[in-house]
């Protein structure tokens, strides 16, 4: 059995590009810290500084949007006006509207409304703090996606009830990356990679007409990996019980709640690789998949053709699904 841990994705790139006749196109890179996380850009072409530059400003406006804790956004807005109807941006609409999809499709094992949860439990901002069972309880009330309000066609969104809040958290860091993708595409960038704290997007494959080799990693190990997935264009997300925890007499409580039941997941599963069409609907089914475990949500990554998934459990086991394009396991 494989003893392996999947904690991140990386990138893992050739040393340098191969000769060519043709000079290379000129890379740019830079990182900045965005949704609490670092995120890195390479381009490549004349116009890739001033691309990643409006790639990065693009990134900005989505975490604006999408911040719960910053006064005066979307989000914050609707959090903080129960039983009102709220304008919100398309962008914000939009990671609702995917949002509640997956919702539909796992029975609620991803779910927007888990910010009431979010903040009882403060993983990573109150220590070792575990909440009382009654306090869990108490929250959980107030988490259900159903209840959630949206009108498309005037571009609101609402929650009826006191108590009730939106969390973004799960899937705006892919749709940022999404949306930095777009930027740089519409700045002629052809070739391009972006990794967004673990939210791998890659353009066009690399300079040299290679594909690029998406790297999912053994953490404790930085210099070894367990499997190698090569793509062209697309996007990788990790979801895992290691971004945000803390162990407290023995057990350890993370970041990605069980919606149902108020507590960290605990399904065996201790990482989930996806592949999808986009990084925000990898981002998404990446928590669902992780709070299902591996025999029900691999049920679920089998009925979507263009979702695959790559899930490690407690005991190291590495479950991959069917036709998962171009992954190659590591001895």
């Amino acid at each position: 059995m494989r003893r392996y841990v999947i904690f991140a994705v990386a990138v893992v790139l050739s040393a340098q590009l191969l000769l060519s006749c043709v000079p290379a196109p000129q890379a740019f890179e830079q990182s900045e810290f965005i949704m609490d996380t670092l995120v890195s850009i390479r381009a490549y072409g004349k116009r890739a500084p001033q691309a990643v530059q409006a790639a990065f400003a693009e990134m900005r406006k989505i975490e604006a949007l999408a911040s719960a804790y910053s006064s005066g956004s979307d989000v914050w807005k609707v959090n903080n006006s129960p039983g009102q109807m709220i304008e919100v941006s398309q962008d914000t609409l939009e990671m609702i509207k995917l949002a509640q999809q997956v919702s539909e499709q796992t029975d609620g094992a991803f779910d927007i409304s888990v910010f009431p949860l979010v903040q009882l439990w403060g993983i990573g901002k109150k220590g070792d703090y575990v909440p009382t069972d009654s306090q869990v309880s108490a929250v959980v009330a107030s988490v259900d996606f159903r209840k959630i309000r949206i009108d498309e066609d005037k571009s609101l969104v609402g929650l009826p009830e006191s108590g009730m809040g939106i969390d973004l958290g799960g899937i705006a860091k892919g749709y940022a990356a999404d949306r930095a993708a777009a930027v740089l595409a519409e700045h002629g960038i052809k070739h391009a990679l972006i990794n967004a704290g673990g939210n791998i997007v890659v353009m066009g494959g690399k300079p040299d007409g290679s594909l690029w080799r998406v790297g999912i990693q053994d953490p404790r190990d930085p210099n070894g990996y367990i499997a190698v997935v090569r793509m062209n264009t697309g996007t990788v997300v990790t979801s895992g019980d290691y971004e945000r925890y803390f162990i407290k007499d023995g057990k350890r409580y993370h970041h990605i709640f069980d919606p149902r039941t108020g507590q960290p997941a605990g399904a065996g599963v201790i990482a989930v690789s996806v592949t999808a069409p986009t990084s925000a609907q990898a981002d998404a089914y990446s928590t669902a998949l992780f709070v299902m475990g591996v025999d029900n949500g691999m049920k679920l990554v089998e009925s979507l053709p263009e979702i695959h998934a790559i899930f490690v459990t407690e005991d190291g086991e590495i479950v991959v699904s069917s036709d998962f394009p171009d992954v190659k396991l590591q001895n």
